[in-house]
């Protein structure tokens, strides 16, 4: 198995790490389905964990919630003023008594790059609510316009709490069945799904949903692949590891 000098230091000696990050992804998308007529343009996901649920046909029992991001499409702030947008959601959380996590990002729309806010909430019924909020602080969001389902790619911002569980193996604190471990090279997101549909074929245990990630340090970033796996074991997780560490030192 390869890794950068780094990855190895950082990585072998913590087992908890805190940091900026980013998940990159690919999802369906859509205008979300809501009773409100919004003014704003406002997506969801339809296909959350593409190598989980849809794919594989997983029913979902009434009492297991389905993870589901929503995404309000953003006029002028970007990535750029990730600053401005965490002290504007501070302000927001003090005012609204639901609980939500929102992150800045970019995703994919009609052949455009375009920044939006991807936003969790325990209760959507408040989502008029927030979407309101974010525009009294300024925020200005795209007008509504209909949008058919599609695939995007999708890079979001996000502050990861991550527990080593294993050499090399994180799970995530916040979001249940989703690990980390990592890798020894970015790559771009066709290269990785290519490499992610391969290692899947070769394997009896495809029921996981893949992405990347990556977390910031003094030295740079550490390059990570992101599983999203209810049956996920250590076993699992290690051999998903090496398979991905083998098949990325081919790519050079």
């Amino acid at each position: 198995m390869c890794h950068t000098l780094n990855t190895f230091i950082i990585m072998e000696h913590k087992d908890y790490i805190e940091s900026l990050g980013f998940v990159l992804k690919k999802e369906k998308l859509t205008n979300l389905a809501s009773d409100y007529k919004f003014n704003e343009l406002i997506l969801e996901d339809l296909d959350p964990f593409p190598g989980f649920y849809d794919h594989f046909h997983i029913p979902m029992s009434e009492t297991e919630q389905k993870p589901r991001s929503i995404f309000a499409i953003l006029k002028t702030m970007s990535l750029d003023n990730m600053d401005d947008f965490i002290r504007k959601t501070m302000k927001i959380k003090m005012e609204i008594p639901v609980k939500f996590d929102a992150v800045i990002g970019q995703l994919e729309l009609q052949n455009t790059q375009v920044p939006c806010i991807r936003i969790y909430m325990d209760d959507y019924a408040a989502l008029p609510d927030l979407i309101q909020l974010y525009s009294a602080h300024g925020v200005a969001f795209l007008p509504y316009k209909t949008v058919k389902p599609y695939s995007s790619l999708i890079n979001v911002r996000k502050y990861f709490s991550i527990q080593a569980i294993a050499p090399f193996i994180y799970k995530d604190v916040d979001m249940a069945d989703t690990y980390y471990f990592p890798v020894d090279k970015f790559m771009d997101w066709s290269k990785f799904e290519a490499l992610s549909i391969a290692i899947r074929n070769n394997w009896e245990h495809k029921v996981y949903d893949a992405a990347q990630a990556g977390i910031y340090c003094k030295s740079g970033v550490i390059e990570l692949v992101r599983i999203y796996d209810r049956q996920a074991t250590v076993e699992h997780l290690t051999y998903l590891r090496e398979r991905y560490n083998i098949e990325i030192a081919r790519l050079r």
